[in-house]
């Protein structure tokens, strides 16, 4: 490959919560689900069918139609999986065909969209990552090579776990707070760590693309697009990556064709460029060295405008972290799978953006559990269910009845080959 050769990485991120239900203090003791099942079954149903089947079938189409010139990672968190699996297990082959193809790699992460890299919880966090790199490679043939932490998260203590959990290479965003004047488009080493490689998004590119994808005015749009090339033409030849990650429904739902239409304008530029090409995360890994350290104790994350409370921060989070991390140890000892998967599924950071009305994500996942109506509710709601999964706990350690399961169990697939 020449050296003024420039790697554009695509990522995109496909995630959905696992939505509580309401759950009253009466409800407590109950046995009543944790969960909205019917309305999960619905969204999933329905996202399978308009939104990640096509698209699925249409960067296949890509990939063969640009003969190998197409290469992209994909980063579907655990919980989105856990939901492919009981509700549309026709997505999950669908994704092994994107991966069959050797032109799609797959990320790592935590098992759940875990916030537990925000608790001092090191080996609960070291479990999710390896729990998760087990069903990557038993369900898509892959070992990843490269750590996405939910919401992109990241700080000195991160990347340290994320080496001691075998991991070489870190993606974060390309956020100034960290940043500052450096360049995103270029390998760092996480510092104190120099044997793991940290990516970041670049914020513009992203940002960019991502809007031109939602635009409903095509004449618009189209103009974008141009504008988006003509700034990665402007980056300085010696700069050998640009990381662009955004959310893999930007490709689909409404007004699908006409997106995949200007994504395909996109992919067809880039390829034709001949300065520019499509790589994979692992092998500019191989091709390219840090350039300098780079760390932060504070964490940064996915959103541009970075507030510490976020992630978390308020009294509400905080409390809420703190009490069910205390329930930890007692947890990872459980030999009941129905409390050992609920115990997953209350780590997901969805439950916790829910309690700031001020996070960026709140409005998106609000829409999904209308019945919240203020992070108060998020906030009762969620203890609520963490004080019912306490006593579960409690009643298994002293043997006794065991209250009716709510949970089943993950069906299998065949082994991918």
């Amino acid at each position: 490959m020449p050296p003024e050769m420039r790697n554009i990485c695509l990522y995109f991120q496909i995630h959905h919560p696992f939505s509580f239900q309401t759950f009253r203090f009466f409800d407590i003791g109950e046995s009543k689900s944790y969960y909205d099942e019917w309305q999960i079954e619905r969204e999933i149903q329905d996202a399978a069918i308009n939104y990640y089947l096509p698209t699925n079938n249409y960067i296949l189409q890509l990939i063969h139609q640009y003969k190998g010139n197409l290469r992209l990672s994909l980063n579907i968190s655990g919980v989105a999986l856990d939901q492919f699996l009981f509700y549309a297990p026709e997505l999950v082959t669908s994704f092994m065909q994107l991966a069959d193809t050797g032109q799609v790699e797959f990320t790592g992460s935590t098992d759940s969209n875990s916030i537990v890299s925000l608790a001092d919880k090191k080996h609960e966090f070291l479990q999710s990552i390896k729990r998760y790199r087990e069903r990557t490679e038993y369900y898509f043939g892959q070992k990843p090579k490269l750590f996405v932490n939910t919401d992109l998260l990241f700080n000195n203590r991160i990347a340290e776990i994320a080496a001691e959990a075998g991991y070489s290479a870190v993606l974060t965003n390309g956020t100034n707070k960290i940043l500052q004047w450096r360049s995103p488009n270029y390998l760092y080493s996480a510092q104190d760590q120099k044997h793991i490689t940290v990516f970041f998004r670049n914020e513009n590119i992203s940002n960019g693309l991502s809007t031109i994808l939602l635009n409903q005015d095509k004449t618009e749009a189209r103009n974008q697009i141009k504008e988006l090339l003509a700034l990665l033409n402007a980056i300085r030849t010696d700069e050998p990556i640009t990381n662009i990650y955004l959310n893999y429904k930007a490709l689909c739902g409404t007004n699908r064709l006409e997106k995949q239409g200007l994504f395909r304008t996109f992919v067809s530029k880039i390829i034709n460029n001949k300065s520019c090409c499509f790589g994979l995360p692992s092998r500019i890994t191989e091709q390219y060295g840090p350039i300098a350290e780079i760390g932060t104790v504070e964490p940064v994350c996915w959103t541009e405008h970075f507030h510490s409370d976020y992630y978390p921060g308020n009294e509400l989070q905080n409390d809420a972290i703190n009490q069910l991390f205390k329930l930890c140890d007692k947890a990872e000892n459980t030999k009941d799978n129905n409390l050992k998967i609920d115990w997953k599924y209350l780590q997901s950071s969805d439950h916790f953006h829910l309690m700031d009305e001020n996070h960026p994500a709140y409005k998106e996942n609000n829409s999904i559990q209308s019945s919240h109506k203020s992070k108060y509710d998020a906030f009762i709601n969620y203890m609520n269910i963490l004080e019912d999964f306490r006593l579960r706990l409690k009643a298994e350690k002293a043997n006794q009845k065991k209250m009716p399961t709510h949970q089943k169990p993950l069906p299998s697939l065949a082994k991918h080959q």
